[in-house]
Order: structure tokens, then C-alpha cells, then sequence
């Protein structure tokens, strides 16, 4: 499949977390090649209480991380997504439908794997190649972009998890205990 996505100069990070009725979102705009971040935004949400049901993240933490992305202000090439893509039992995970939602080309890096089996460095469900496995990461094609696509973004944060998603999982769970 050809490349959709084109040169990623600046990603946008978003990941959630949770204590009790306290939900906070969190964006980090990051520039790929400084490794500086541009633009953080933090949000919190009381009363939220949408259970976690397995596979269907997007309902629990899709609506607090659309309202936080729509306060970033500064452009971004990719939205990196701490949540599946692909790599979904329906092919369809957050990273998949929040991308869709925002409009915008999205990757899912999570840190356990959802469904099929690690091979070589490749994510196989029911035959068929959904993702990249890396160091304790599995990255799988969002919204907006093509499994060439997905390797270079892969092979641009060395198979690991990115920076730029680890400080937006920092921020929110600081977040929520305030």
C-alpha cells in the first residue's frame, strides 16, 4: 500500500488516566527531531464514570481526549495514541476511531498486546499482519495511514515507546492526583 502520511516533523501524544470520579487527559505536542516539547494541555473531568469494557476503550476515554485535542493550539503531523489501532480484535481500537473523530492520521502504541501473537517483529491475528511489535510496545496503524507508514513511524521512535507519549501519560496521572 502506498504512503499516506507524510514527513512527520511534529507528533501529538494523548493518553488518559484515572483516580476514583477523576479522569485527566492529557496532549503533548512534541518536535520529532529536537525532542522538545512544543505545547502541553491538560484536562480534567469529574463524573465520568463510563466503565473500562474491554475493546471498547473509545467509549470511556474518547470523548476526554476530543475535548483536550481541540485546545492544542499549535500543528502536529500525527496523532500518536497510548491504545490499539489495528492491532484490535475488531480492527478498530482507539487509536483507530479517535483519529477518525479528530480527522486527523493517528498510530496506536500500547504497551500489551490485545489480540494475536508476536512474530519476528510483526503482530499476526488470524493470519493477517496488524501491527509491530518492539520493546514492550505494539504499534498498529490508527487512522489515515498505510502499514509502510506505520513502519516508518516504528522505525522513527526505534520500536519503543515514544517520549513525547510517555510525558502525556506523566501529566495526566499527575493530574489526577491533585
Amino acid at each position: 500500500m502506498e504512503d499516506r502520511l507524510g514527513r512527520v516533523e511534529r507528533v501529538c501524544a494523548v493518553d488518559t488516566a484515572y483516580s476514583g470520579e477523576l479522569c485527566a487527559a492529557a496532549a503533548v505536542v512534541y518536535e520529532v527531531s529536537s525532542g522538545e516539547t512544543v505545547e502541553e494541555k491538560v484536562m480534567q473531568f469529574r463524573g465520568r464514570r463510563t466503565p473500562y469494557i474491554p475493546g471498547f476503550l473509545i467509549l470511556r476515554e474518547g470523548p476526554p481526549l476530543l475535548e483536550t485535542l481541540e485546545t492544542v493550539t499549535n500543528t502536529y503531523d500525527l496523532l500518536l495514541v497510548d491504545g490499539h489501532g489495528r492491532a484490535h480484535p475488531r480492527r478498530c481500537g482507539l487509536a483507530t476511531m479517535l483519529g477518525f473523530v479528530a480527522g486527523r492520521a493517528s498510530v496506536g502504541v500500547a504497551k500489551s498486546l490485545l489480540t494475536g501473537v508476536v512474530r519476528d517483529t510483526e503482530v499476526v491475528d488470524g493470519g493477517e499482519v496488524v501491527g509491530l511489535a518492539g520493546r514492550k510496545t505494539y504499534y498498529s496503524q490508527g487512522y489515515g495511514v498505510s502499514f509502510n507508514d506505520l513502519r516508518k513511524v516504528y522505525e522513527m521512535f526505534g520500536g519503543g515507546y515514544p517520549e513525547a507519549l510517555r510525558h502525556a501519560d506523566k501529566l495526566s496521572k499527575t493530574a489526577v492526583k491533585k
